[in-house]
């Protein structure tokens, strides 16, 4: 009986590239986005695409129990769904933050909660979520995506303590710069978000860089992907998994540097220093 996986998030990147190895190896894989049509290309070697918007709580339910009526069981499931809010934090719109957080946190969470219930029944089950390095070392014009995976990882250390007794196993991915649409769509955040009078528009640019810093010499994604299957497919897998360019370098700086001096740091590159200058 093959096993059968839930894959948020698939209409490209990491999802798109982990429903592809997981039907390469003999899944059951069901992939979901926002978007059906982008799932064509998984549907075409085998994937079951489903729609889910994680924000929507309505579409949440019919896709678990679909996949149960289906398969009766759900082996692995992978909170990959996510993007970034990109700004300046005082300058973000509050629906815009609440957003952040239902997509990269609520939504996954709510999803978690109708899965483990059939894990437990199992008595088995991965829950894999895919953090970030973003949530250990805060930068400048990112703070909504920073915090929403800081709190995604403090979840995840909570689930898998008060699920292990039911045979799930919770792991927290943080990756690094990882080749995807992350950046693209980051950066029409800041668009949206940076007004012509905004108190950082002498320094746009910088914001911008911040948007697109996660693509700079990034890892490509079918090597992070069969890396992280191998690790997280093992009988006992770690339970937090690092991998791709600057996944390490960036909590090293957190945890070897004064705080002020990382600060100094951080806002050179983004310019705050040459925002200082001009007012």
């Amino acid at each position: 009986m093959a096993k059968v996986a839930l894959i948020t998030g698939c209409s490209s990147g990491i999802g798109q590239a982990l429903a592809t190895r997981l039907r390469e190896k003999g899944w059951q894989v069901y992939a979901t986005a926002r978007r059906a049509e982008t799932l064509n290309p998984l549907i075409n070697i085998g994937c079951q695409g489903l729609t889910l918007d994680v924000t929507d709580m309505a579409q949440i339910n019919p896709v678990v129990e679909k996949i149960l009526n289906n398969e009766n069981r759900i082996d692995l499931l992978i909170n990959n769904a996510g993007y970034g809010l990109m700004g300046p934090l005082v300058e973000i719109p509050g629906k815009d933050l609440e957003n952040q957080f239902s997509t990269n946190l609520f939504g996954p969470l709510e999803l978690i909660k109708k899965v483990a219930p059939v894990m437990k029944a199992q008595k088995s089950g991965t829950i894999v979520n895919i953090g970030s390095v973003s949530g250990i070392t805060a930068t400048p014009f990112s703070g909504p995506y920073c915090a929403s995976k800081a709190a995604f990882h403090a979840l995840s250390d909570s689930l898998r303590m008060e699920l292990a007794p039911f045979g799930i196993k919770v792991i927290i991915v943080q990756p690094g710069a990882i080749e995807s649409n992350f950046g693209k769509n980051a950066d029409k955040t800041v668009t949206e978000v940076l007004k012509p009078d905004s108190w950082y528009a002498s320094i746009n640019e910088f914001i911008h860089k911040r948007a697109y810093t996660s693509q700079d010499s990034s890892t490509p994604v079918d090597k992070f992907t069969d890396y992280l299957l191998k690790i997280i497919l093992k009988k006992n897998p770690p339970p937090v998994i690092r991998s791709g360019k600057k996944s390490f370098l960036l909590p090293f700086l957190k945890r070897s540097l004064p705080t002020g001096i990382l600060d100094k740091i951080l806002m050179k590159k983004y310019g705050l220093y040459d925002l200082d200058q001009m007012t």
